[in-house]
């Protein structure tokens, strides 16, 4: 019988240990290789053990070849004086694969207690694996384990690599291109057959969205034949339509026959730059205060945008103060969520205006109107759909951004003061990218556009802010003397105000005498009311005067009060004066 086919029995291992009074950690190992090298056996013993206690030992078999596939491996536990074999057992990942289906489980992998063999139904080239064999020994000295290889089954397997002769078509397209670029697609077809072909076709469907140069969806190659082992490459010259994936496979079918071949599908991935624009300014502006905005424009789609054309659009009425260089930066969450929807205005988020708190008196009044303005100020368009916001005659500059990635912003700020006759202050930016394909025929398909718009109205909030001075025009006085009191009220705001009032109040030790002023006055006691003027516009001043003798001698205190349709409270100023009598000396 060739060895080849079965060996009966080949070789016997020998394993050695010290029965002795403690256990030991070390080990004693042991290889042996049969003789024509497919298997290999390695032991592993502990080289001390305690008498009546149980110890183990493993046993690793390996098929050492390169392509034999090893079957039905036979080992034998021979018999030893004083040794009690308890159980043999593949251990680890093995004894797993075993305990997952233990139904099918061959007989020739079964382990049980007191066995003295084990059979390995199949050992792959270079696979390996583990017997654990679990004893114990009855006396003292030294104990001697035999494992026997008692057979096995060497098969030798063959594989072969089916191929398909004739006609091999393949199709090559790039993965992802821009909208705006040029798509090559390669075919080569090769006849791998042994006969020459005659005349073939070669056909791709492209489908909707892609295009030849001269604009038809169906590609073909007309081929006059094909010696065997020949091939031929061909290439086309396609386009986008628009953005997305597009997917297909070619045929190579020959005209006097069966013969064909289709390619695998190849797909790529159209991508496109798309725009978003983002413009933060301030809803509120008082007087003539300087309107500040910041424009974002980001490129929130998968493919670099050249040349973009920002338009800043503001009314004729203002002017235009200053505007910065463009900033590029990566786009981040914040800026994703806050995008605006393309081609329609975006409502502005609230800047705080860095001076409202140098206005006195303003911020009540803002106050009360807040909600309305807020309305007001981020309605888009009236019932009938025309947008009153840009209405108005609107002055234009044009910035160019030369390159925006993909997901990157471009930001830039401007300035803009608000006219003295407006109410109001619209302004815009409107971002553009265009692109084609230019040797394509069809310029309308070819063309790629993105369009965004942002936009921020900002109510023109015009107060009166009212200030009143008081002065003496002689300080000390004596008794009998009089002192004349200068009142004067301005209006340093930019609007006017309605019912301006002064009211004067002597003090004691001061006797009323006269009084003059814008319009009439009445006394009462000691109080000097003078009739409210109706209006006072922004920059009007009036100056009342209230004359009084002095009749004392002590540090009195001259009150005038003011108040206005506009001013939530009276205000009150005062002025200090210092009475005294003059007494001829004895």
């Amino acid at each position: 019988m060739s060895r080849w086919l079965k060996t009966t029995p080949l070789f016997t291992m020998l394993v050695a240990a010290v029965i002795g009074i403690g256990p030991s950690l070390a080990q004693a190992d042991e290889t042996i290789t049969t003789g024509d090298g497919l298997l290999t056996l390695r032991a592993s013993m502990p080289e001390e053990t305690r008498v009546g206690e149980s110890f183990t030992y493993t046993v690793e078999v390996t098929n050492a070849s390169d392509n034999i596939v090893l079957h039905d491996i036979e080992l034998k536990q021979r018999k030893a004086k004083g040794l009690s074999i308890e159980s043999v057992s593949v251990k680890g990942a093995d004894a797993k694969n075993q305990n997952k289906d233990k139904a099918k489980k061959t007989t020739s992998e079964k382990t049980s207690k007191s066995s003295d063999s084990m059979n390995i139904a199949m050992l792959n080239p270079g696979q390996s694996k583990t017997l654990e064999v679990t004893a114990s020994a009855d006396e003292e000295g030294e104990l001697r384990s035999c494992l026997e290889i008692s057979s096995y089954t060497p098969a030798l397997c063959l594989s072969s690599k089916v191929v398909k002769p004739q006609l091999e078509l393949t199709k090559n397209a790039p993965e992802k291109v821009n909208r705006c670029d040029v798509i090559e697609l390669e075919y080569a077809v090769k006849n791998g057959g042994t006969g020459d072909v005659g005349p073939f076709v070669v056909s791709d469907s492209l489908g909707d969205g892609l295009a030849t140069i001269e604009g038809n969806s169906e590609l073909e190659f007309q081929v006059d034949g094909l010696k065997a082992g020949d091939t031929r490459k061909f290439v086309a010259r396609v386009y986008a339509q628009k953005s997305g994936t597009f997917s297909s496979r070619a045929e190579a079918k020959a005209e006097n026959s069966d013969l064909s071949s289709r390619s695998k599908e190849t797909s790529t991935e159209v991508i496109t730059a798309d725009l978003a624009v983002n413009l933060d300014g301030p809803n509120r502006l008082y007087g003539d205060q300087m309107a500040e905005f910041t424009a974002s424009i980001t490129n929130t789609g998968n493919a670099v945008a050249e040349d973009v054309q920002v338009r800043v659009l503001w009314p004729n009425k203002s002017r235009l103060l200053d505007m910065s260089d463009t900033s590029i930066a990566k786009q981040d969450k914040q800026s994703k969520n806050n995008q605006a929807n393309k081609g329609e205005p975006t409502p502005a988020k609230n800047k705080a205006d860095k001076n409202k708190s140098d206005k006195k008196n303003k911020d009540k009044s803002a106050n009360n109107d807040k909600a309305k303005n807020q309305k007001s100020g981020n309605q888009q368009s009236d019932k009938n759909g025309k947008d009153q916001k840009i209405a108005m005659e609107m002055n234009e500059d044009t910035i160019t951004i030369d390159r925006l990635e993909a997901g990157q912003t471009a930001t830039f700020d401007y300035a803009v003061r608000a006219g003295d006759d407006v109410d109001k202050l619209p302004t815009k930016v409107v971002a553009t990218y265009v692109c084609a394909v230019d040797a394509a025929e069809d310029q309308a398909k070819a063309e790629a556009r993105a369009t965004s718009m942002a936009m921020v109205e900002a109510k023109i909030v015009r107060l009166p802010a009212m200030q009143m001075l008081v002065i003496d025009d002689e300080d000390p006085v004596s008794n009998g003397g009089e002192v004349a009191y200068m009142i004067r009220v301005w209006n340093e705001g930019d609007a006017a105000d309605n019912k301006v009032k002064v009211v004067a109040e002597l003090p004691e030790g001061l006797t009323f005498q006269s009084a003059e002023g814008p319009t009439k006055h009445s006394q009462d006691g000691s109080s000097i009311t003078f009739e409210p003027i109706k209006t006072m516009k922004p920059g009007e001043r009036m100056d009342y005067k209230v004359i009084a003798k002095a009749d004392g001698n002590e540090n009195v205190l001259f009150k005038a009060t003011l108040t206005s349709e506009k001013l939530s409270q009276e205000v009150t100023t005062e002025e200090p004066t210092r009475l005294f009598s003059r007494q001829a000396k004895k």
